[in-house]
């Protein structure tokens, strides 16, 4: 299991997708190609909310938006986004950033680490309460 929340060791922060990104934490070597085989190359798209992505954020109550995700890991918003209305599919990508399979994930920064987790109750929530499992 990979931590969710990183602690800085020292130095500036660095904050890394776990999923988005084929870049190194400092000192770190470049993931392996097994790694890389997990994830596409980001596209234009993957740097920016999408419409549907940015729709989502708004349908969301204040308190639950996700502003430091949105800002700091756009390609996994707008992968929540897509998924959102499909509980198995939405629950999938909660258990890929739950669970490393690849080896070697840092984490997301304490304020990333709590909005996916806020979401992710929100997300329990909404089917719990529809009688879904």
């Amino acid at each position: 299991m990979f931590r969710l929340f990183r602690v800085p060791e020292s130095g500036p922060v660095t904050t890394l997708t776990l999923m988005d990104s084929g870049l190194a934490a400092p000192g770190q070597n470049p993931p392996t190609q097994s790694a890389q085989r997990w994830r596409a190359l980001p596209g234009e798209q993957d740097h920016k909310l999408t419409t549907q992505a940015r729709q989502w954020l708004r349908s969301l109550a204040a308190r639950d938006r996700p502003l430091a995700l949105c800002s700091m890991y756009p390609r996994l918003a707008n992968r929540i986004a897509t998924a959102w209305e499909d509980p198995v599919q939405t629950e999938a990508i909660f258990d890929e950033l739950m669970i490393d399979h690849r080896g070697g994930r840092l984490g997301f920064a304490p304020l990333v680490a709590s909005e996916l987790m806020r979401l992710h109750r929100l997300h329990e929530k909404r089917f719990d309460s529809n009688g879904n499992s």
